[in-house]
């Protein structure tokens, strides 16, 4: 076999398993807001299931999804975005989870090649891919996925430390603190100032996470990047709906990963993603 052909079928099986894990992310994306609710006693605490049962159903008409229609991608522009049984629409971001999933894998392949950087570049997105959509669904960044995305970033800055073990692991929770406190300042200011949240804690956490996975120097990049897409998100939004900027409510979680993603292209070529 060819050196081409090889690696045409490598990066089959990339988009393949992306594919799968992308559906994956669909199912965590719907159903741990709604676990977290219901132990909380919140408005879907009615909602018995967990993220291994009962079996992918219609949000609609709650009809069990058979597998051939549950093919990651191909179902849904087979099905034409719509429930094979009860025809009402199927919400598009369904599909473009599943497509951003391939997305990250590709563009982690390209950027470090298949190798175990690749991996764990992929690992470092899709957890943020999915903290990302609960946000901009839910205004909810939970604390699982916060700590998966730290706890996996301590074990990958070990796992590729170069000299000093501990000196890196230090230069780690060093920046995670960082990452934590540069957002908790002014959370804890504005909530002096004005007696309401004007950030959540997950924000806080979910920086502190990134800086344990790109460094102390990238936190305020991230930061910086974060503020600037969600106020130019904000301006357009309030100019399409008439409404004044402050007055808007927009989950911060997205454009915190989208700065992190824009910090982890600027390094490309130099692998100091991590610590």
């Amino acid at each position: 076999m060819s050196h081409d052909a090889s690696l045409w079928i490598e990066l089959i099986f990339v988009v393949l398993l992306a594919a799968a894990l992308g559906s994956f992310a669909n199912v965590l994306i719907y159903r741990l807001p709604r676990m977290l609710l219901r132990q909380e006693g919140g408005a879907d605490h009615q909602n018995a299931f967990n993220i291994a049962t009962p079996a992918s159903f219609c949000p609609q008409c709650r009809h069990p999804i058979r597998w051939w229609h549950n093919i990651p991608l191909l179902s849904f522009i087979g099905l034409r975005g719509r429930c094979a049984y009860c025809q009402q629409s199927i919400p598009s971001r369904y599909f473009w989870v599943e497509l951003g999933t391939v997305v990250w894998a590709l563009l982690s392949v390209w950027m470090f090649g298949l190798t175990w950087q690749a991996l764990s570049g992929f690992v470092f997105l899709y957890l943020l891919w999915i903290a990302s959509w609960i946000d901009a669904l839910h205004f909810l960044l939970p604390d699982v996925l916060n700590a998966a995305l730290f706890g996996i970033g301590l074990m990958v800055v070990v796992f590729f430390a170069q000299g000093d073990v501990w000196m890196v692991l230090m230069r780690a929770l060093l920046a995670a603190a960082f990452g934590y406190l540069i957002l908790w300042l002014p959370y804890f200011a504005y909530l002096k100032w004005r007696g309401v949240e004007g950030l959540g804690l997950g924000d806080c956490k979910l920086l502190a996470a990134i800086g344990c996975w790109q460094g102390i120097a990238a936190v305020p990049n991230v930061l910086l990047f974060a503020c600037v897409l969600a106020l130019v998100f904000g301006v357009l939004l309030a100019s399409l709906r008439r409404q004044v900027l402050r007055s808007l409510k927009i989950p911060f979680g997205p454009f915190i990963s989208a700065g992190a993603l824009v910090q982890m292209l600027m390094m490309h070529g130099h692998f100091k993603l991590f610590v």
